[in-house]
């Protein structure tokens, strides 16, 4: 399967306004998850898409569900933090 630019990007746009929800900075997330900033980094800028396990540790560190991170990758701005506006 090739690499996918378009997807990695949206990919890791999503995941760094979930993570951005949750008030965390790269090195927080990655410390919580044990995976290195750069990795965290490699993620949210597109240049890697992360793998499945990755992406489990991540949604359940920062307590949203598969449904909230679909809408992230649709549209970042339609996802909230539980109990927010």
């Amino acid at each position: 399967m090739a690499f996918d630019r378009e997807v990695a990007r949206q990919v890791g746009g999503a995941l760094r306004h979930l993570r951005e929800q949750r008030d965390l900075t790269q090195g927080m997330l990655a410390d919580l998850i044990g995976i290195s900033r750069g990795k965290l980094s490699t993620y949210e800028t597109g240049r890697q898409i992360p793998n499945l396990y990755d992406v489990v540790k991540l949604l359940a560190t920062l307590g949203f569900s598969w449904q909230e991170f679909g809408r992230a990758l649709l549209s970042p701005s339609e996802v909230r933090p539980a109990g927010g506006p």
